[in-house]
């Protein structure tokens, strides 16, 4: 029995527009000399973040599989009763304790949407370039952790994947890709999603770097993101840019020049108009978060504009307090 399809509302419109039936034309790639600058930016960033307590936040925010037996050590008063090993301390007439180490090799995907709502830049860096940053700097971080990092960057449908692997050598190689690509297509959201579904065949951890503006309804990707949820620890990292939703101040004299996400014309609507779906626009990019989280998700709203370090790690601390 198919679905009733549900009535448009004046939100749904708007939605609509930002991500038109047909896709925009593909921007063109960016040079060698450029990507390898940019690789170069991201990892001289990324490595900094490092510096400043992502990777311990990382490392303690996703836990490996469970623990493995390391070695045996003479025992000590500090140690625990529970840790000795009876019969190695029978054999070795001297009492000693099982120490274990974290089992970490855990793979990591992480999902880039490099659509053309990601392309949005009001001044300065685009929401694909500081995603394309945040991945560097989490791809690092896990590889920091002796994680197997994997990545696949999603428009219309999965345009580049690459298997999970270990070193920062290979995220840099994850970057290098990533920059490569034009930016350009609808967000289908949910084939990624089912696509990651279907990679992922152990547990692992899933990262989602998207600004959430999906061309299909909220509830097709939503349903594909639960799912993913049940069988895997997901984080989402919605990227905006400020200037997305601050239409009333585009125009002090009442015109607003509204670039669209996904097929740059520009929209010219009066003072009022423009108010009313800055409105709607504000408060579905505050919800966003929640929906994401009630997915049984992870999730952080970042603005090009902000420091994306410490709500990284604010969100990273909340994960281990929870643990």
């Amino acid at each position: 029995m198919s679905r009733a399809p549900r009535r448009a509302s004046r939100l749904s419109r708007i939605r609509e527009w930002i991500a038109p039936p047909n896709p925009p034309p593909q921007a063109e790639p960016l040079g060698v000399d450029e990507v390898r600058r940019q690789v170069r930016r991201i990892e001289i960033r990324a490595r900094r973040a490092l510096r400043d307590a992502l990777a311990g936040e990382y490392r303690t925010a996703f836990r490996g599989r469970g623990l493995e037996f390391a070695d045996l050590h003479p025992y000590h008063p500090d140690d625990d009763v529970r840790a000795i090993d009876w019969k190695a301390t029978a054999r070795l007439r001297t009492p000693v304790v099982r120490r274990y180490a974290e089992e970490r090799e855990q793979t990591v995907l992480i999902l880039v949407d490099v659509t053309a709502s990601m392309a949005y830049a009001a001044s300065g860096v685009s929401v694909r370039d500081r995603a394309i940053e945040i991945a560097g700097a989490l791809g690092l971080a896990a590889a920091a952790a002796n994680d197997l990092v994997g990545v696949a960057a999603f428009a219309t449908d999965v345009l580049l994947s690459v298997p999970p692997d270990k070193g920062s050598r290979h995220v840099l190689r994850i970057l290098r890709d990533l920059l490569s690509l034009p930016a350009g297509g609808r967000t289908e959201l949910a084939r990624a999603l089912r696509y990651a579904g279907r990679v992922m065949r152990r547990r692992g951890v899933v990262i989602v770097i998207s600004d959430f503006v999906a061309t299909h309804p909220d509830h097709v990707w939503e349903s594909a993101l639960a799912q993913l949820a049940r069988r895997h620890d997901v984080v989402a990292v919605c990227l905006r840019d400020r200037r997305e939703v601050a239409l009333a101040d585009a125009n002090s004299e009442g015109l607003v020049h509204w670039g669209g996400s996904e097929r740059g014309d520009t929209v010219l609507a009066d003072l009022e108009t423009a108010q009313r779906q800055e409105l709607a626009l504000r408060a579905e990019q505050h919800g966003i978060v929640q929906r994401l989280r009630h997915c049984g998700c992870d999730a952080v709203l970042i603005s090009t504009e902000d420091d994306w370090l410490p709500i990284l790690i604010g969100l990273f601390r909340q994960r281990r307090s929870r643990q």
